[in-house]
Parts: C-alpha cells; sequence; structure tokens
C-alpha cells in the first residue's frame, strides 16, 4: 500500500509524536547551553593563567580546575545528547506502539548532574576569589 493510500493518522497520535520532538529539542537546547558553559568555563581558567603569566605572578593551581569543570559540562552535554536520542526514541515507538510508559531516569541523571555542576562552579568560584 503506498503511502499516499494510507489512513491520515489520528490527530492525536500526531500530537504526541510533536511533543516528543519538541522534548527533544528542549534537551538538545540544554546540552548546546551545558557544552557553551564549560567551553567558557575551561577557557576562563587559561585566561587566568595567561594574566598570571603576564603579570608574572605565581600561577594559582585553582585555576586549572577550571578545566577540569569545563570539561565536566562538556561532558554532562554530550551524555544529555545521548540520553535524549535514546529518549526519543524509546517514546517514539511507544507512541506507535500505543503505550506510553513515562521514565523519569533520563531526568533524574541529568538533574543530578547539573546539580554536581553547580556546586563544583559554587565551589571553585569560593576558592578562586
Amino acid at each position: 500500500m503506498s503511502r499516499a493510500a494510507a489512513a491520515p493518522p489520528e490527530p492525536t497520535r500526531v500530537r504526541e509524536h510533536l511533543a516528543n520532538e519538541r522534548t527533544l529539542l528542549a534537551w538538545v537546547r540544554t546540552a548546546i547551553a551545558f557544552m557553551g558553559l564549560g567551553f567558557v568555563v575551561a577557557r576562563f581558567g587559561l585566561f587566568l593563567r595567561q594574566v598570571a603569566l603576564e603579570r608574572q605572578a605565581p600561577v594559582a593551581s585553582e585555576s586549572g580546575l577550571a578545566g577540569y569543570i569545563g570539561i565536566g559540562l562538556v561532558a554532562v552535554g554530550l551524555l544529555a545528547t545521548v540520553l535524549s536520542a535514546i529518549r526519543f526514541v524509546r517514546v517514539r515507538a511507544q507512541i506507535e506502539a500505543a503505550r506510553f510508559e513515562p521514565e523519569v531516569f533520563p531526568e533524574v541523571v541529568i538533574l543530578s548532574l547539573t546539580l554536581l555542576g553547580g556546586a563544583m562552579l559554587v565551589a571553585y568560584l569560593a576558592v578562586t576569589r
């Protein structure tokens, strides 16, 4: 049977697929934000080391932490992208099978990593003030 002759999808199913796509795009925006923040934090640590070298001042060992925190935030962004892709594909299959089962694991992982990243940034800022 050709696609043109197939019955049009139900409006409810269409809305569910569009909501799933919006959720995926929201996750991607979150991942981009994590990666961008990680890049900025890592480069800020590099900037602090460069300024210290130009002033011929001792380089603070805490400025090296910015690189690790930045890498961690970029890694969280990558993880968010992977989790969002897995979640999108699973939900899409569940919508098609008319048996959606909400999951909480991906959201808990990203929420936990966001809290951890925020705590690391607070600690870093407290140490380098």
